[in-house]
């Protein structure tokens, strides 16, 4: 009897010529990021949010990790020349008839701060469910790739700083799904042939290992 439960022969053959979605996704990639604004600047939707928010965060990058500033000493450096640009803006408008800045009430919307929580928090949620889930051994083939993965973004890690991989993170997050969204068939195809490749390599590996390694009977204690 196998360790795990695995899918059989025959099961693999009726599944063949059906093509397994990404993470075995049942909504689009949209309703997954949330379906709201997150959802949009992640997939591109708000072009001129996405891509200041990308400049920003590479710009960010590359005074931290190029400049070797430090990150306090940018944040002062900023808000000195942001105060001192507002300062000769104010000043100026009186002389030259400018029109004086208009600085609103709220700078940051509340609502946007509760949903960017909200949506990191279900995803969050979903994937320590998903690890859950594969670490009882219900899916043995995601369990060993995603193994593999988490070994691998270890070593990843040990060769790259923490700022260096936060980069990385964030122009994956800003990059990868929208390419998906782009090339989704193309992708779940390759993906349904890799998961097929695995499932088999799992059964090979299940009838060829696991199941003749010698297990002892369970003896049951009689009650006097």
């Amino acid at each position: 009897m196998p360790i795990f439960g695995g899918s059989s022969d025959s099961e693999d053959e009726r599944t063949m010529h059906q093509q397994t979605k990404l993470f075995y996704r049942q909504r689009s990639i949209h309703s997954i990021f949330g379906g709201g604004k997150v959802a949009d600047i992640l997939l591109w939707r708000e072009p001129k949010i996405a891509a200041t928010l990308v400049i920003g965060v590479s710009l960010l990058w590359f005074l931290m990790e190029v400049v070797e500033y430090n990150f306090i000493t940018l944040v002062c450096h900023a808000s000195m020349t942001s105060m001192l640009l507002f300062f000769i803006w104010s000043t100026a408008s009186d002389f030259l008839n400018w029109e004086r800045p208009i600085i609103p009430e709220v700078v940051l919307d509340e609502s946007s701060f509760k949903e960017l929580a909200t949506s990191f928090h279900d995803r969050f949620n979903q994937i320590l469910s998903k690890l859950l889930d594969l670490a009882c051994g219900r899916d043995p083939p995601l369990f060993f790739l995603t193994t593999i993965s988490l070994y691998i973004l270890s070593i990843i890690g040990t060769c790259i700083n923490f700022m260096n991989l936060l980069f990385i993170g964030f122009v994956s997050m800003q990059t990868l799904p929208v390419m998906y969204e782009m090339y989704e068939d193309d992708v779940d195809r390759v993906v349904s042939k890799f998961m097929r490749k695995m499932r088999k390599l799992y059964r090979k590996v299940d009838s060829n290992v696991l199941r003749k390694i010698p297990r002892g009977t369970v003896r049951s204690k009689k009650h006097t």
